[in-house]
């Protein structure tokens, strides 16, 4: 098959085969430098095609034997005329990792017969080594040897690449089950030109490498730092390579209205000839748009649940929130607990004619010790049996519904903090953290801009209440406590790492929607196997969704 030529192995300038590599332009191959290192020249052949193409080492950086950056880019003198490997999309991986799907990576032992072997691996995101590296797994009966390093890890349904191969756990009679690779998205932090091939989804090819080499060499400096730290509110923790690599952070990270901002910023610090390129491309690429419309409010069934003092019973309302305000409500009815689910289905079902045909969702006001409870499993329709997942469920604090309460203009400024920085740019909090003390409290209030907390698993009643009085609006769990031994590799740190990454570059308006989505997919995903979607609770507290309080609540 005419996809699979982009497949090639490398060798030194006196013979034999080293290692692997892949085409990615009709003159250029990925590969390690570890397999190319001290060489000027490396023979290139694509098996069975063209053997023994002399091709020129182009190092990407200074790599050290351990250290990130194990890539080189080998130049061949000659177009070939095969066509190169399609590369997946950085933003991507996580999907197309999730779920245990299998790769493939061709490498090239020593072997009698000289010839290429294969083996199928999986990965996923939680197994990645300093950010760099990507954990590999092999299939039962294979292996990684001497001679896979270079090899792209790749659909075997798509021919899509989404790594390299750099390295393995060598055991007896040289072969691993374990490696690992770096991903499409840390490879072009070592060699920029990659974000060329690469199909991403701002501005087009031609404007964006245009850009790139207007940036070409520009170094990342504090002046710069500072700017970008002006636009996005917030430092990032880890540095830049380059000033492309700011401007592609914001781009991918960050709402489009910002890079405009940046890039005027950044002119400012460029020599004379480099800033009137980057006005004149500023001015083609980024001509003012006209505004978008704004999207309509999502309408809300709100059920309000207030724990009564006395008798074991609730206060339950249902109301409707429709355009900005409060729509059609319902009595409030007292009921004992064990009739609570009931008497939500019942209203719930009697406000639907309000809502349905908008783009809705379903909100739980409730107190702290309900706000774990399965909602989406509860009925829309008892009669046929149809859950509320198939709508956004999200719970709130029924507290901060109180227009005297403190916690709910605490959460407005959090609120309104999180909408100004357009993403949810979570902080997670791992299953094995301390649980005592007021530790979590001072942190919280120490950290104002801390929005959206992700958990890896049920957080503890005392975390809950912290995160309430410090008014965090966005909160993400799955309803499972970790039962593992360590936190390193656990269950929850699983679910956590897919949570956190699921939700990041999301627009907290769109919250509701992520979690309904990973609600769905958690439904098809094997059963044996941890997924942040499944048991997931969101608590999305828009202060500015709040209906008037029922008549009971007067008395």
């Amino acid at each position: 098959m005419e996809e699979w030529q982009w497949r090639a192995w490398v060798g030194g300038p006196a013979g034999g085969k080293r290692g692997a590599a892949f085409l990615v332009t009709p003159t250029r191959l990925l590969t390690c430098a570890h397999t190319v290192q001290g060489m000027a020249e490396a023979r290139v052949g694509f098996p069975g095609l063209l053997e023994d193409l002399p091709a020129r080492v182009v190092p990407c950086g200074s790599w050290a034997a351990g250290e990130p950056g194990d890539v080189a880019v080998l130049e061949l003198a000659e177009p070939v005329p095969y066509a190169p490997a399609r590369l997946a999309g950085p933003d991507e991986l996580w999907d197309r990792t999730s779920g245990g799907r299998a790769f493939g990576v061709c490498g090239f032992p020593r072997r009698p017969d000289r010839n290429e072997r294969y083996a199928t691996v999986t990965t996923s995101p939680h197994r990645r080594t300093r950010q760099e590296w990507w954990e590999l797994k092999t299939a039962p009966g294979d292996w990684l040897e001497e001679g896979y390093s270079g090899s792209a890890v790749y659909d075997t349904d798509t021919g899509e690449v989404i790594g390299m191969v750099t390295n393995a756990e060598l055991r007896a009679g040289d072969r691993a089950d374990l490696g690992w690779m770096i991903p499409v998205g840390r490879i072009r932090l070592y060699w920029e030109e990659l974000d060329d091939l690469l199909p991403l989804g701002w501005l087009t090819p031609a404007a964006r490498r245009e850009l790139r080499l207007l940036l070409a060499g520009v170094r990342f400096t504090e002046p710069l730092a500072a700017e970008l730290d002006a636009v996005t509110g917030r430092r990032r923790a880890e540095g830049f390579r380059s000033a492309w690599d700011s401007v592609r952070h914001l781009a991918e990270g960050w709402p489009p209205g910002r890079l405009p901002g940046y890039l005027s910023a950044l002119g400012r610090h460029l020599p004379g000839d480099a800033r009137d390129a980057l006005a004149g491309w500023s001015r083609r690429h980024l001509a003012p748009a006209a505004p978008a419309p704004a999207a309509a409010e999502p309408a809300s069934i709100i059920v309000r649940l207030e724990r009564v003092t006395f008798d074991n019973a609730f206060d339950v309302t249902v109301h409707t929130w429709l355009d900005g305000v409060e729509g059609p409500s319902q009595r409030t009815e007292r009921v004992p607990e064990r009739r609570v689910r009931d008497a939500v289905e019942t209203g719930v079902a009697r406000a639907l004619p309000a809502v349905l045909g908008r783009d809705w969702m379903i909100e739980f006001a409730v107190p702290v010790t309900w706000l774990s409870k399965p909602f989406e499993e509860w009925h829309l329709d008892r009669a046929n049996r149809i859950p509320m997942r198939r709508y956004p469920v999200v719970v709130r604090d029924v507290e901060r519904l109180r227009p005297d309460s403190v916690r709910r203009d605490q959460a407005r400024q959090r609120w309104r903090l999180l909408h100004e920085r357009g993403r949810s740019d979570p902080q997670r909090i791992d299953c094995g953290a301390p649980r005592r003390g007021t530790a979590f409290q001072d942190w919280l209030e120490a950290n104002d801009d801390f929005c959206v907390l992700v958990y890896g698993a049920r957080p503890v009643r005392s975390w809950l209440t912290a995160a309430l009085n410090n008014g965090v609006p966005v909160m993400l769990w799955p309803r499972t406590a970790c039962d593992g031994a360590t936190h390193d590799d656990c269950r929850g740190h699983r679910v956590l790492t897919e949570l956190a990454a699921a939700v990041e570059r999301a627009h907290p308006g769109e919250l509701p929607r992520v979690a309904l989505a990973l609600r769905k997919k958690s439904l098809t995903a094997p059963k044996d196997r941890p997924h942040c979607g499944r048991d997931l609770t969101l608590l999305w507290d828009d202060p500015s969704r709040l209906p008037d309080p029922p008549l009971a609540m007067e008395v």
